[in-house]
């Protein structure tokens, strides 16, 4: 006789149904070591471009508290000794920190910053390219030109108007852009894409052959933004320009497979700090959509703070470098075909994700634009 008692077609279905969590773990594929792992938080060697404010800032801090080698990068040289005073106050060494004043948008500099990087520490593992400015107005306010409500239309949504704004601040009597607007509409337009563009470029290809040739798991961080993804309005030139260093570091990634470079791209939302109050020429002067009450519609919630877009970066940065299976269970895991990399792009919060695919139905003229330019404080 069976030392087991007889299980009936019930039972069995049962156990098996109990047993088969189990076995799929058990046959589950084992992700790779992660980055920290391969590379210790203490033994990286960090370049960070634009540490001067915001959130180069804040990672050069989070680094910092890791015990990393730290390369800072920012045009005002006053600014980047006050940051390398504040990570020494943290405890880290000094030797561990370069202060490196350069423009990213000139070559000669950027390749001072990677003579210096080279000479103190003969390579190192990661890039993050965080330097950009704002450009918080409209395409037509640039311009001097405002539209305003028809005065003759009696409708519940009057048509707008454009209205030009002469030198002096008051209306003009045509309504067309004058010389003086559309001078400083290409002012900005070319420190905008000189900047976020331009510098974004010239980083990557300055850059990427001694990462690659230097670090044990080297990885590229772009601080991106949602508007390089969703037309964002009073955002136009910022987002045309974050859009095109978006698409260049995402080209670059594709052309570099097989070189061993992790690349990341974080599109964030509006940030809680000082960015937006600048202009793309100025530390101040900014449209700032929360200074301008926009807060009291939406709340707290349209904004980010820092602290949560530098543990992402941190995060997604400490992922296993190597590829996953699609579906990691056998069979289907020993195909290699099947494997994928970390995710190279991930939007902050995970909503603005979804707008992207909204944006391209109905929904995207019906939903997505009126609560954009009701964010903005433009007529919804």
């Amino acid at each position: 006789m069976s030392p087991f008692p007889h299980l009936d077609k019930r039972q069995t279905l049962l156990a098996a149904a109990l047993a088969l969590p189990l076995l799929l773990r058990l046959l589950r594929t084992r992700r790779g070591p992660s980055r920290e792992q391969v590379l210790p938080p203490s033994s990286e060697r960090v370049v960070l471009l634009g540490a001067s404010s915001g959130i180069g800032k804040d990672l050069a801090v989070a680094y910092a508290k890791r015990g990393a080698k730290i390369c800072l990068v920012a045009r005002r040289a006053e600014v980047l000794d006050d940051v390398r005073d504040q990570l020494v106050a943290l405890g880290l060494p000094a030797d561990r920190v370069l202060c490196v004043p350069a423009d990213i948008t000139k070559v000669d500099d950027l390749i001072a910053v990677r003579e210096a990087v080279l000479e103190a520490w003969e390579g190192f593992d990661t890039l993050h390219i965080l330097a950009g400015v704002p450009s918080t107005r409209t395409l037509l306010q640039l311009a001097g030109v405002n539209l305003v409500p028809d005065p003759t239309d009696t409708s519940a949504k009057p048509r707008l108007i454009p209205t030009a704004i002469d030198e002096t601040g008051n209306l003009a009597p045509t309504s067309l852009p004058a010389k003086a607007g559309l001078d400083a509409l290409a002012i900005e337009a070319r420190a905008c894409g000189e900047i976020n563009y331009v510098g974004t470029v010239l980083a990557l290809a300055t850059f990427l052959p001694l990462l690659a040739s230097t670090s044990p798991s080297p990885a590229v961080h772009h601080l991106s933004s949602v508007a390089a993804a969703i037309a964002a309005p009073s955002r136009c030139l910022y987002s045309a320009t974050k859009a095109a260093a978006y698409m260049a570091v995402e080209s670059a990634r594709v052309e570099c497979e097989g070189m061993g470079v992790r690349f990341f791209s974080l599109l964030p939302g509006t940030i809680d700090n000082e960015f937006r109050t600048k202009t793309a020429t100025a530390q101040t002067g900014g449209n700032c959509e929360v200074h301008n009450g926009v807060k009291s519609q939406w709340g707290d919630k349209i904004l980010l703070k820092p602290s949560q877009v530098v543990d992402t970066v941190l995060t997604h940065l400490a992922l296993p470098t190597g590829k996953y299976p699609l579906i990691p269970y056998p069979p289907f895991s020993w195909i290699s075909g099947l494997a994928l990399p970390p995710k190279p792009t991930f939007f902050l919060p995970f909503i603005y994700k979804a707008a992207t695919i909204l944006q391209l139905t109905p929904l995207g003229y019906l939903y997505v634009e009126p609560n954009a330019r009701k964010k903005y404080g433009l007529r919804a």
